[in-house]
């Protein structure tokens, strides 16, 4: 298949189809009141993944990546390219002596919570879009404080705090508070919502969030388009420089994804480690993460799928991320079964969420009104269940690696 003819039917019923024929606003131009970064950055890894060309490469090539201590994005782009796949298992052996160089044995835990569902895109893949017929929730602050009990009291430390993409329903100020009471009971905060500007980002650091994570979805601008049709998340550039408004804002850490199925996996692997390489020479400071989603089953459509991601491709991707940024935290989400998870912790992740829900108030059974999911999960394992898989395996599950200043 060649390179620009990435199209996953999955994800297109006979709805999207026709309101993808409808009138849609430039999604290269920023909308009022988002913030212009003075940055070439993004523009760098777009020229980058332009001229990448994963055929070109050898085996040998390969090979010589394997060879370099600090390695290249040259070695990373063949680290991804096809001439990679019959090499991984010598590609993992490197892989894991990475990990266990920089992390040891550890991996750290923790669980995501979804504290809204309310959304004001139309991304044609995501079951949160604001015309896919869900049931829509919002926790308060009691109802928020309740899931983070229950939560805190698996013995988890670390929290990921979600929301659908709407600033009207879940407000900045909105998601400062659910921080502050996420202080109470976790040590480290993370936020998984929509881009803000730089002073927003400031806002909730001082709340109490010390990192964020932000997924492009894919770094092919002309796709990117034809996936969101409307909404703030529709502007292509200003979400691609979301990481480095929230550097620029104090967070400590930023994290980058695609979800591998939507285009050309390999072009977007490789764009997203670029991204995270590029930001990291200039912010040496910040603390790197990946995740390394496949698309999944949503409500209303259950035909979706990563279409030419599979296990392999998957691992090819993990291990090339840890081989380029030995230093970078890797998640695998449960939209992974537990045993390609396991095995991944086992050469380069050092993250796995556990107890996890996608809805809205699953967590503690005080609360009625409930959200429908974002996506199906393929790993149900409670954090006991996962904390002992681990150990299992000869890994040290870790709580909290971070004290939050």
């Amino acid at each position: 298949m060649a390179q620009n003819e990435h199209i996953n039917e999955s994800i297109l019923s006979d709805e999207v189809r026709q309101d993808m024929k409808k009138e849609r606003i430039d999604h290269m131009t920023y909308l009022p009141g988002m913030e212009v970064l003075d940055s070439d950055i993004g523009q760098q890894v777009l020229d980058r993944t332009a001229a990448y060309d994963y055929n070109r490469y050898t085996a040998e090539d390969v090979r010589r990546a394997l060879r370099h201590e600090n390695r290249t994005l040259e070695d990373f782009g063949a680290l991804l390219s096809p001439a990679a796949l019959p090499l991984l298992e010598e590609i993992a052996q490197v892989a894991q002596q990475e990990t266990r160089k920089h992390f040891g044995n550890s991996v750290c835990m923790f669980t995501p919570l979804y504290i809204a569902n309310y959304c004001e895109n139309y991304c044609i893949y995501c079951g949160f879009n604001c015309h896919n017929k869900i049931h829509r929730a919002q926790l308060n602050a009691e109802q928020i404080e309740k899931e983070m009990e229950a939560i805190a009291a698996t013995g988890l430390q670390e929290i990921l705090i979600l929301t659908g993409e709407s600033r009207s329903k879940s407000t900045v100020a909105y998601i400062g508070e659910a921080c502050k009471i996420a202080r109470k009971y976790f040590k480290v905060i993370g936020l998984e919502v929509y881009p803000m500007n730089s002073d927003e980002y400031a806002y909730l650091h001082q709340c109490g969030a010390d990192y964020v994570t932000v997924f492009q979805e894919t770094y092919n601008s002309d796709k990117y388009e034809t996936l969101h049709l409307q909404g703030h998340k529709r502007i292509f550039p200003y979400r691609l420089n979301a990481q480095e408004r929230a550097l620029k804002g104090g967070m400590r850490g930023v994290g980058f994804g695609a979800l591998l199925g939507l285009d050309d996996f390999r072009k977007d692997a490789f764009a997203t480690g670029c991204h995270a390489w590029l930001l990291q020479r200039k912010y040496p400071h910040a603390e790197i993460a990946f995740s390394c989603p496949r698309l999944r089953p949503i409500i209303n459509n259950d035909k979706i799928n990563p279409m030419d991601v599979h296990e392999p491709q998957l691992l090819q991707v993990v291990m090339a991320y840890r081989l380029l940024m030995p230093f970078a935290s890797i998640t695998i989400s449960t939209r992974e079964c537990a045993r390609v998870r396991d095995n991944l912790v086992s050469i380069a992740a050092t993250k796995i969420s556990a107890g996890v829900s996608t809805g809205i108030g699953e967590h503690s059974d005080e609360i009625e009104a409930k959200g429908d999911d974002q996506f199906e999960i393929s790993d149900g394992r409670s954090v006991d269940e996962v904390f002992h898989d681990l150990q299992k395996l000869g890994l040290q599950p870790v709580m909290n690696d971070y004290v939050y200043v």
